[in-house]
């Protein structure tokens, strides 16, 4: 008979067409499935890095926060802003 037709008819190649078209669509599914969760990934990886960046710069803030006050001179221009003076001073109102 050879591949003159009659032989791809036989049922047995419908079935093969059939779940090798359904193993084709669920493969394609599984690929868009993945490739939308890379791009969520992608997005939350974002998110952390800036909230990272934030953080970091927050710790350096409050490094030189730390820093500014064991400086004595600093910490007496705080006393001063909260009204506080020394002993021998005089406070005199405005």
């Amino acid at each position: 008979m050879g591949y003159n037709g009659v032989v791809l008819e036989r049922p047995i190649y419908r079935i093969l067409h059939v779940i090798f078209a359904l193993g084709l669509a669920h493969a394609l599914f599984l690929l868009g499935q993945e490739g939308v969760r890379a791009h969520r990934l992608a997005q939350e990886r974002a998110k952390l890095e800036e909230a990272l960046r934030q953080a970091e710069a927050r710790v350096a803030r409050l490094q030189a926060e730390v820093e500014a006050a064991k400086d004595p001179a600093h910490l007496e221009a705080l006393a001063r802003r909260l009204g506080l003076v020394r002993q021998e001073e005089v406070l005199q109102r405005r």
